[in-house]
């Protein structure tokens, strides 16, 4: 649901300007547990942060296939920040971090890019047997309408092969995606968006009174519509099962609410369990902090929406995804059964995933 983008509309410019509510909230926390975090800094170098106890040895490449294993570097307990000089800016890097039980392959989680929000790795994340999903492989965002020359230059340097837009005509038709030659774009729509008029949206939204509106509610029944109607979700997951060994970017306008259904159904298909899905859900209001801010901002000073009315639509709670696995579990007795008789991810598929997605 793309309220960010009402707020722009020549609908919302025949509001009166009056001034709601607005008080500026504490950015959310980082919500997945890692061991180690990797960042990618704006001089386009690395700062990787131990979280945990444990030493490690930091072995550095440009791909987990081409990890330099004779150059090393120690992250430990007594330094637990470790920088290291990206000799390549335009390049990313990958790591090899190595202790006396383990080995994780990393890299950074947040594609930082000029002009989109939310665009992130579903690398790194630890399933219930003890694997991980591979960096470099999965990815996910807000829109990708407004790129700059840098932006598709990196978009190009992580390997993007497919495009899977979840988003409806109306939004494709007001902001097309841009990416780099070569790239093979799908429309792929999620939420029957089309069938929703927007302007009626917005005046629900402008309209509605502070005191009783209830947007958990409303993001809530979202998430029941999902699972009401799981045809486009089976026929995304027919694509990323047939698309092959190379990268692929789903996203929608926001990348939380479609895009987080998506990345709970292919986490939960790759082993992953539940607490860290809602974990690695809720990352959208750590990654579109800055960005929401600005906007609720922006509908309070200059067309008077009250702050109470935005931030729920604008953001997750872990309660929006509960709703719509309570929604499968109620109907369908198991996740396992609705991916399987609704998505069609049945044994051999789930197989075919983990294989090509952990390591």
């Amino acid at each position: 649901m793309s309220i960010h983008k009402f707020l722009y509309t020549g609908a919302i410019a025949t509001l009166l300007c009056s001034c709601g509510n607005y008080e500026k909230a504490e950015q959310p926390a980082y919500s997945l547990d890692e061991t180690i975090h990797v960042k990618r800094l704006e001089d386009h170098n690395y700062e990787l942060q131990l979280n945990k106890t444990g030493n490690w040895n930091i072995y550095t490449g440009n791909s987990p296939e081409t990890i330099n294993w004779s150059n090393v570097q120690v992250l430990s307990e007594t330094q637990n920040i470790l920088n290291i000089a990206n000799p390549q800016p335009a390049k990313r890097l990958f790591f090899a971090a190595v202790s006396e039980s383990d080995t994780l392959y990393l890299s950074e989680r947040e594609i930082v890019l000029e002009h989109s929000f939310n665009f992130r790795d579903i690398g790194g994340i630890p399933t219930k047997d003890g694997k991980h999903t591979k960096f470099g492989m999965l990815y996910r965002s807000g829109e990708i309408a407004e790129m700059s020359k840098e932006d598709l230059a990196y978009m190009k340097e992580i390997g993007l092969a497919t495009i899977l837009d979840l988003r409806s005509n109306y939004e494709i038709e007001e902001q097309p995606d841009m990416y780099p030659d070569g790239v093979n774009w799908l429309h792929m729509p999620i939420g029957n968006m089309d069938n929703k008029d927007p302007k009626a949206m917005l005046k629900q939204i402008t309209d509605a009174d502070p005191e009783t509106f209830d947007g958990d509610a409303m993001m809530e029944q979202f998430s029941v519509e999902f699972v009401e109607h799981p045809e486009p979700f089976k026929k995304l997951f027919q694509k990323i099962v047939e698309d092959g060994d190379d990268p692929i970017l789903f996203h929608c306008s926001a990348g939380k609410d479609r895009t987080g259904f998506t990345s709970a159904f292919l986490l939960y298909t790759l082993g992953v369990d539940k607490e860290t899905i809602m974990d690695e859900y809720v990352l959208s209001n750590y990654y579109r902090y800055p960005h929401n801010e600005s906007t609720i901002k922006k509908a309070a000073t200059f067309y008077g929406i009250d702050e109470r009315i935005l931030r729920p639509l604008m953001g997750v709670k872990r309660s929006y995804l509960e709703r719509g696995f309570k929604e499968i579990e109620a109907k369908y007795g198991s996740v396992d059964n609705f991916l399987q008789t609704e998505i069609g991810v049945d044994s051999l598929v789930q197989a075919k995933l983990r294989h090509r997605y952990l390591r």
